[in-house]
This record gives C-alpha cells, structure tokens and sequence, in this order.
C-alpha cells in the first residue's frame, strides 16, 4: 500500500470585516478603522470593554492586530477571524 503525503499550506489569520453601511466586505490583518469603499469609520472590536482614548492618537491605538482578539470580542454577523 502506498501512501501519498499531501502538505497543506496554512495561512496567516486574517480579519474579515462586513462594513454595515455599503455591504463591503474588508479582509485583513489589523481591524479596519474605516471602509475602503464608502469611507464609514468603525469602532475598535469590544470598545465599550477598553478606556476611552482622549484623542485621535490614543483612539488609533484601540484598533488591534488579529493575533490579539479573541472570538468572544467579535461582533457577530459582521467579523469573523479566518
């Protein structure tokens, strides 16, 4: 009997993001701050659970890379990690 190996390439996680206003659907690998297609600016994922930023610099910061959120800090129905 012969056995054949199949090497699968995994892939880098990557954020997908459904922007609420235009339909369009944003993949990549830092949370979006804005869509590409109608410019809708979006909150960081579970914004209400970190501080409040002071100022536009600050407010940058909140938006995370896709190793740092976790399933649960997703809004379902518009992200999803894959």
């Amino acid at each position: 009997m012969k056995t054949d190996t199949i090497l699968i390439k995994t892939r880098e996680k990557t954020i997908i993001r459904k922007c609420h206003l235009c339909g369009e659907i944003i993949e990549a690998r830092v949370e979006p701050e804005k869509c590409p297609t109608c410019k809708k600016s979006f909150l960081p994922s579970n914004y209400f659970g970190k501080i409040h930023a002071k100022n536009s610099e600050e407010f940058k910061k909140l938006f995370s890379k896709v190793e740092e959120i976790y399933d649960e800090s997703l809004i379902r129905g518009l992200m999803a990690i894959w």
